[in-house]
Parts: structure tokens; C-alpha cells; sequence
């Protein structure tokens, strides 16, 4: 096996966690969007006095709090307040403008793979253990192909400045 230079093995380690860090964020949005369905669910039982149970605790508790204003809420107080430069601020807030963005593009050459090693060093990096790492990562990865997220040979970017 050739050597492999500095620029590849970032490269590889790159495409590495992203194949496995896309599938894990994408199950951890699917816990957040099950947690506030599942949040919702308890308050609609609670606003109907259902039984609770005794074996755990549930209420709603209103609270008054100091909270900033939205934006939104700025900008509509201003304009109530100042309205021909209201005016003009929201004209200031629609323009558009030209952004120039550099990105990394990157990934790995036909006929190429990455290794067991190369998606273990990453999981290791997350705060796996070797054997941990070594026995999960063919699950991450068999997840990530279902979800359509683990092709390596990809061309993938990240946006490196604004």
C-alpha cells in the first residue's frame, strides 16, 4: 500500500465523519422531533386532567419571565416610533448583496475506498473506545447507505470563509 500523504489522510478522514456524523444527526433530530410530539401528547393529556399515575410526575407550570424581543418585534416598535426611518431601515434589511464564499471541495477518486481503520479513528475521535467503535461503526455506515448519505465517492464541500 502506497504511502498516504498529510492532505489525504485529512481528506479521508474528512469524508470519513461525514458519513457517519449525517446519519447521527440525523437521528438526533428525529429524537428532537419525537420529544416535542411526545411533549405535546403529555400537555393535551394534562389540559384533559387525565390520570396521571403514581410511579411518575407531570404538571404545567406557567412562569413570568423577561424575555428579549424578537427582531421582528425591534424592528415594529422602531418603525411605530420613527416611522420614516423605519422606512428606511427596512429598506436597508431587503436589499441584497453579492457574497463571494470560498468552500473546500473535497473527496475521494473512483475506485478508491476508505478503510476500516479510517472511519474507526474518527468514531475513537468522537469518544469511542477502539472495540466500541470497531463494532458499531458497520451499523452507522449500514444506516448512513439507507439514508442515502454514505456514498464516498461524493464530491462534498464545507464552507471555509464568508
Amino acid at each position: 500500500m502506497p504511502e498516504r500523504t498529510e492532505v489525504e489522510k485529512y481528506v479521508r478522514w474528512l469524508i470519513a465523519l461525514d458519513i457517519i456524523s449525517k446519519p447521527l444527526s440525523s437521528l438526533g433530530d428525529k429524537g428532537m422531533r419525537r420529544e416535542k410530539k411526545t411533549v405535546k401528547n403529555i400537555v393535551a393529556l394534562l389540559e384533559k386532567e387525565s390520570e396521571i399515575s403514581k410511579r411518575i410526575f407531570a404538571k404545567i407550570e406557567k412562569r413570568e419571565e423577561e424575555k428579549a424581543r424578537t427582531l421582528r418585534e425591534g424592528i415594529t416598535q422602531f418603525k411605530k416610533k420613527y416611522p420614516s426611518y423605519g422606512t428606511i431601515l427596512e429598506g436597508i434589511i431587503a436589499e441584497t448583496r453579492i457574497k463571494k464564499n470560498e468552500y473546500l471541495i473535497y473527496g475521494l477518486n473512483e475506485n478508491y475506498k476508505l478503510s476500516e481503520e479510517d472511519y474507526v479513528r474518527v468514531m475513537m475521535d468522537l469518544g469511542f473506545k477502539r472495540r466500541e467503535a470497531v463494532s458499531i461503526y458497520p451499523h452507522i455506515i449500514a444506516i448512513s447507505e439507507r439514508l442515502g448519505k454514505a456514498s464516498e465517492q461524493a464530491e462534498r464541500r464545507i464552507l471555509i470563509s464568508k
